[in-house]
């Protein structure tokens, strides 16, 4: 992102943008909260699958995808700014979908 910002810095003025840096014990809460809902839903091996082929590009794609919409979802409730900062970072990828794995061999234990 600084790269970003120092590129763009020449033409616009960048200080309205929030930061896109969370606290490791927020990213840990994304994580669980994503995990538990999707877990809710039995949708673990289609978001594990899906996740892992995001992963290698998941910088890109947190900030093209999440960012145009961001300020919207902030009205709505959603905190988009802490997810985009989230997968930002491909090892929050990589925590998501060993979070999923756990949740879904526990409820293939569970029967």
């Amino acid at each position: 992102m600084a790269k970003i910002k120092r590129f763009f810095a020449n033409f616009i003025d960048l200080s309205p943008l929030p930061s896109f840096e969370i606290p490791p014990e927020k990213e840990t809460e994304l994580i669980e909260k994503l995990a538990k809902v999707i877990s809710k839903y039995d949708m673990e091996l289609p978001a594990i699958f899906l996740s892992s082929a995001f992963r290698p590009v998941s910088t890109i794609m947190s900030y093209t995808t999440l960012l145009p919409p961001a300020t919207m979802l902030e009205f709505l409730g959603i905190s988009a700014y802490d997810y985009i900062a989230l997968f930002a970072k491909k090892d929050n990828v990589q925590r998501l979908i060993d979070r999923l794995d756990e949740l879904h061999q526990a409820r293939e234990a569970k029967g």
